[in-house]
């Protein structure tokens, strides 16, 4: 008579406890990852919070774009009474289709940024806001930066540019000025800025104060002078013309890429 005779193997381990088995468990089938996204594309980005040094908490638009891609910064018109979205969505997004990472700040005490909005334009502290704003775009690898500022945003524009590099923050390389005037410089004059790439953006009926800034062009300065503009912002609707200058200002003052 033939035996049938079934073996079954016995896995026994070690549990540590005067040698008992202990059973074990099946390692589990191996699972495929997904394939992560290339390192090259870029975020789109989204609602951001930012630290200033003396404590507030700034919110901001950010469209990101890949590290080593310029950015530009955008300084809205005076807070309270304006906030980041004072900047079109059309102008962001094309900057951001031009290759730039985009950050639009709501400066203190505007928008979703906490803050007295006086202290944005008035003393010491508007250039806390700018240096929040330029330390997170070079934090995410975009070191080279411009900086746009609207109506008293180039208040706060210049004081951060000719405070920034003596306090171990990075200077814009070129800046904006939609309609500038003697409220530019509440802290600073004009005449401390150093040599860089700037572009002055005004209504024929705003002319005087960027028109008297020629005298102070070291050569590297664009005037564009607009018979129906409007004041700061107000450009973009009022000659729709603006978007297009900035943009071609901005990739030949700091193209996109390296």
């Amino acid at each position: 008579m033939r035996v049938l005779v079934l073996a079954f193997p016995v896995i026994v381990g070690c549990s540590g406890k005067g040698g008992e088995p202990e059973a074990t468990t099946p390692a589990p089938e191996p699972t495929s990852s997904p394939t992560p996204l290339p390192t090259s594309e870029p975020d789109e980005g989204g609602v951001v919070h930012l630290e200033t040094a003396d404590g507030l908490t700034l919110e901001a638009d950010y469209l990101t774009a890949p590290a080593g891609a310029a950015a530009v910064v955008l300084l809205h018109m005076i807070p309270p009474g304006n906030d980041r979205s004072n900047w079109p969505l059309a102008f962001r997004d094309q900057l951001h289709d031009a290759g730039y990472a985009v950050l639009a700040l709501d400066r203190r005490g505007a928008g979703g940024s906490d803050g007295v909005a006086q202290e944005a334009y008035t003393g010491p502290n508007g250039k806390l806001d700018v240096a929040a704003a330029v330390d997170r775009v070079v934090a995410d690898g975009h070191e080279r930066v411009a900086i746009l500022g609207a109506s008293n945003g180039t208040t706060s524009m210049i004081d951060y540019t000719v405070w920034a590099a003596g306090e171990g923050h990075t200077a814009p390389l070129a800046l904006g000025f939609l309609t500038g005037g003697t409220y530019t410089e509440n802290q600073t004059p004009m005449s401390a800025l150093p040599s860089l790439p700037a572009v002055f953006t005004y209504s024929t009926a705003e002319r005087s104060w960027s028109e008297a800034q020629r005298a102070l062009d070291p050569g590297t300065w664009v005037f564009h002078e607009y018979p129906n503009g409007a004041h700061g912002t107000g450009m973009f609707a009022a000659a729709p013309e603006v978007a297009d200058d900035l943009v071609g200002f901005l990739t030949d003052a700091v193209p996109p890429a390296r």
